[in-house]
């Protein structure tokens, strides 16, 4: 939800648009299939051959050719991996952003650049800084730019395809696999992206032969970005509006490189929010190791969990006879317990939404492949989708509310989004979620043990409007008492159920209760669809 308004995601927006709209053409004036697959080619070179511009303008980068930016020590570390590899020499480029980041672009190694941030430069030392700086060369050398613009094409293929055989009767079963393969290709594409982090990951340690540098890297990192996003919230409060729009301008900034930087906020906030010493870090991260969760909610992510990372690169240090700096437990077993049920709980009642909704599973359509629907299945599958959605309710939502600390509940490796803690926490109100947004209601709570992020839902987005323009902003340096569920997805939060401030005033949240009337709504209409 971040980086919705930011800059590279307006972009492929924009991309999408174009495709969206050549596609319509072709088909509306009746060109044939071959058409549409050499625009989705073209398309896609297209795209490639102008990414590195495009990124040089809407970044405010400095290409440092009077290497006065980096440490003498890092630009030595390059020329002999350079020389040693057999690569040519990349532009170094440093863009002024307090959020530690680097990435690289261009279209193969012999044009490739490196950027890397300021704030990066200043949370590292330059050993940690060569084990980044040898993770972007390693891109550099897998010619990662092609290897993804060839994957990405895969996607935009099905898409054709489909399009194109939609159209005719005898070949719809092809147009709608495509279609299901075209969504599913998407997550394989962000599964490649993962793996040529690992791959980089570990060219990274085999060059410097100090995996331990980028496991402490990467765990600054996400740890720098979390603060950054607190500062930017301090900073946001005092300064004069011209400089709010400068601060406002570098954060969505930051928020563009996390899009293809070495790491980004929300595969590593969890570990960000609780660092103190490499014990209690390795204790945070391993929920990412042993809860089956994690998983799920990294198939929509383009990078690998930070934990993940870290334990490959322990791997890799013992390897090399080093001891790992982030120890883990040498057991780390999955804790199934009830997650096959909870996934189907999780995932049953919004297919049913799906499919009562979807124009695919109504009786014409299916008629066209030669099923026949039994009879009443439809208010059946309402009245089943009402269910299983107050079932999932119930199990989202119970327990009573105990007083923890945060530090302790980020180290809770049985929470998931599904399997909640009813906790009590008491802290200061920091900020809002999304820094500098007027409109979020979400609010950042601290005590004592660290921070969290607190998630106020409503179901209805008007609520959730009105209190981030009315009273949001009022709780902001206050201390509250905050009831709620801590769940965690790729970073750990808390669903508020009301909210205490200093001055006794209380706002409470009614999602749960909106979500149980609209499926019993669901119920009693599939009953009376049934019945009639």
């Amino acid at each position: 939800m971040k980086f919705i308004t930011r800059s590279l995601l307006i972009l492929l927006l924009l991309y999408g648009i174009v495709f969206a709209v050549g596609t319509a053409y072709l088909t509306h004036i009746g060109a044939p299939l071959w058409s549409g697959l050499v625009f989705a080619v073209l398309f896609a070179a297209i795209q490639f051959a102008i990414a590195p511009w495009i990124i040089e303008r809407v970044l405010d980068i400095y290409w440092d050719e009077q290497r006065s930016q980096l440490p003498a020590r890092n630009y030595e570390f390059i020329e002999r991996l350079c020389a040693a590899r057999g690569l040519k020499l990349p532009r170094i480029g440093v863009i002024q952003s307090g959020t530690p980041n680097a990435f690289s672009f261009g279209h193969a190694p012999g044009d490739a650049r490196v950027v890397v941030t300021t704030g990066l430069l200043d949370i590292l030392t330059p050993d940690e800084t060569n084990a980044v700086l040898a993770h972007e060369l390693g891109h550099i050398e897998h010619w990662d730019f092609v290897v993804m613009t060839i994957a990405a094409l895969a996607p935009l293929i099905l898409y054709q395809i489909y399009v194109w055989t939609e159209r005719i009767n005898n070949v719809r079963v092809v147009a709608y696999t495509a279609y299901l393969c075209y969504l599913f290709s998407q997550f394989i594409v962000l599964m490649l992206n993962r793996t040529r982090e690992y791959f980089a990951d570990h060219y990274s340690a085999e060059v410097t032969r100090a995996p331990n540098d980028l496991s402490s890297a990467l765990v600054k990192i996400a740890c720098g970005m979390v603060k950054a996003e607190g500062d930017y919230k301090e900073a946001m409060a005092d300064k004069s509006r011209m400089d709010r729009a400068e601060l406002k301008s570098d954060y969505r900034r930051a928020g563009s490189l996390a899009l293809m930087g070495i790491s980004n906020l929300r595969s590593g906030t969890a570990l960000a929010l609780g660092l103190a010493n490499a014990s209690e870090a390795a204790a945070v991260m391993r929920w990412d190791l042993v809860n089956p969760w994690a998983k799920v909610y990294e198939l929509n992510s383009t990078h690998p969990l930070t934990a993940l990372r870290v334990r490959r690169l322990n791997g890799d240090a013992e390897a090399l006879h080093q001891v790992p700096r982030y120890p883990f437990p040498e057991r780390q077993r999955k804790r199934w317990g009830l997650f096959p049920l909870e996934l189907l709980l999780w995932a049953a009642p919004v297919m049913g939404a799906l499919l009562c909704l979807s124009p695919w599973w109504s009786a014409e359509f299916l008629r066209r492949f030669g099923i026949a629907l039994p009879a009443h299945f439809q208010p059946v599958l309402l009245m089943a989708t009402g269910a299983l959605w107050i079932l999932r309710v119930r199990y989202r939502y119970h327990g009573e509310f105990h007083q923890a600390a945060i530090g302790e509940l980020i180290q809770d490796v049985e929470v998931s989004q599904m399997r909640p803690r009813a906790v009590r926490v008491t802290g200061e109100i920091v900020g809002r979620g999304m820094p500098g947004a007027f409109w979020s209601p979400d609010l950042v709570l601290r005590d004592e043990s660290g921070i969290i992020f607190i998630l106020y839902r409503q179901t209805v987005p008007l609520v959730r409007f009105l209190f981030a323009i009315s009273a949001a902003e009022n709780y902001i340096g206050q201390k509250v008492t905050i009831d709620g569920w801590f769940r965690r997805g790729l970073s750990p939060y808390i669903e508020m159920s009301s909210l205490t401030g200093e001055d006794g005033t209380r706002h409470r949240a009614y999602s749960r209760w909106v979500q149980y009337a609209i499926a019993g709504l669901a119920v009693v209409l599939g009953y009376l669809w049934f019945s009639a």
